[in-house]
C-alpha cells in the first residue's frame, strides 16, 4: 500500500480491489459473476504512458491502437533529449494531429528542462497529480485521469469523462442516458476508495455490450 492507500498494479491487486468493491455495492459481485475479472489496465508510465495516452485520445481504441504500433517504434526509447527536438510535422507524418504530436514533443522538452517530474507524481496525491499533468501542454482533465488509473495505479481514481465509462454507468444503472460528466461523481461517490475498479468493470461491461450489439 502506498501513502495514497492501495495500488493496482497486478491481477491479484485488481482481485482484491474487487471484493472490497463488492462489499460496497454488491451489484458488483453478479456483474463479475457475468462477465468475470475485468482486464487490468496498467502501462509504463512516464513519458512514454503519456505519450500512449495522448494518441488515444478522442478516438477509437482500434484507431488509437493502429497509430501507436507506428508511433511507438519512432519515439522508443523514448529519450525525453531526443523527442524535445523532434519537429512536429516529422512525429505528425506517424499518423498524429499536430496538436497531438506538439503535446508529446512539449512533455518531452518540459522532461528534459526539469519543468515536469514525472517520478515526482508518486508522492502526489490524485488531484495534485492530476493538476500537475494538465499544467503541460495538450493534456486535459480525461488525459490525466487516464494516467492516474492505468500509469500510477491509483485505486480511487475515477475517469468521469471518459465517453466508455459513462456508457457503462448508464448500462449498469439502467438509465435512459448516458451521464453527464458533473453526474458521474454523484455515481462514482458510492465506490469510494475503489473507483478505479469500479472502472475497470464499467470499461468490460460496455466492451462486452458493444460486441453483442455487432453479434461477435
Amino acid at each position: 500500500m502506498s501513502e495514497h492507500g492501495h495500488t493496482i498494479n497486478t491481477v491479484d491487486d485488481l482481485a482484491a480491489g474487487a471484493e472490497a468493491l463488492f462489499g460496497l455495492d454488491p451489484r458488483f459481485r453478479t456483474l463479475h459473476e457475468q462477465n468475470g475479472l475485468p482486464r487490468l489496465r496498467r502501462r509504463e508510465g512516464g513519458l512514454a504512458g503519456l505519450a500512449h495516452i495522448v494518441v488515444g485520445q478522442l478516438i477509437s481504441t482500434k484507431a488509437a491502437n493502429s497509430i501507436w504500433a507506428r508511433v511507438e517504434p519512432a519515439l522508443a526509447p523514448f529519450d525525453a533529449d531526443r523527442i524535445s527536438r523532434m519537429a512536429v510535422s516529422e512525429l505528425a507524418g506517424y499518423g498524429l494531429t499536430r496538436a497531438k504530436a506538439t503535446a508529446i514533443i512539449s512533455a518531452a522538452q518540459a522532461a528534459h528542462e526539469g519543468a515536469f517530474n514525472f517520478e515526482g507524481l508518486a508522492v502526489l496525491d490524485n488531484d495534485a497529480a492530476a493538476a500537475e499533468l494538465k499544467k503541460l501542454r495538450g493534456v486535459g482533465q480525461w488525459t490525466a485521469d487516464i494516467y492516474l488509473v492505468t500509469c500510477l495505479g491509483r485505486c480511487d481514481a475515477w475517469p468521469a469523462g471518459d465517453l466508455a465509462v459513462r456508457a457503462g454507468v448508464q448500462l449498469f444503472e439502467q438509465l435512459a442516458d448516458v451521464p453527464s460528466i458533473p453526474d458521474m461523481d454523484a455515481h462514482g461517490e458510492r465506490w469510494r476508495p475503489w473507483r478505479a475498479v469500479a472502472a475497470c468493470y464499467l470499461w468490460g461491461l460496455y466492451a462486452s455490450d458493444r460486441r453483442r450489439d455487432v453479434g461477435i
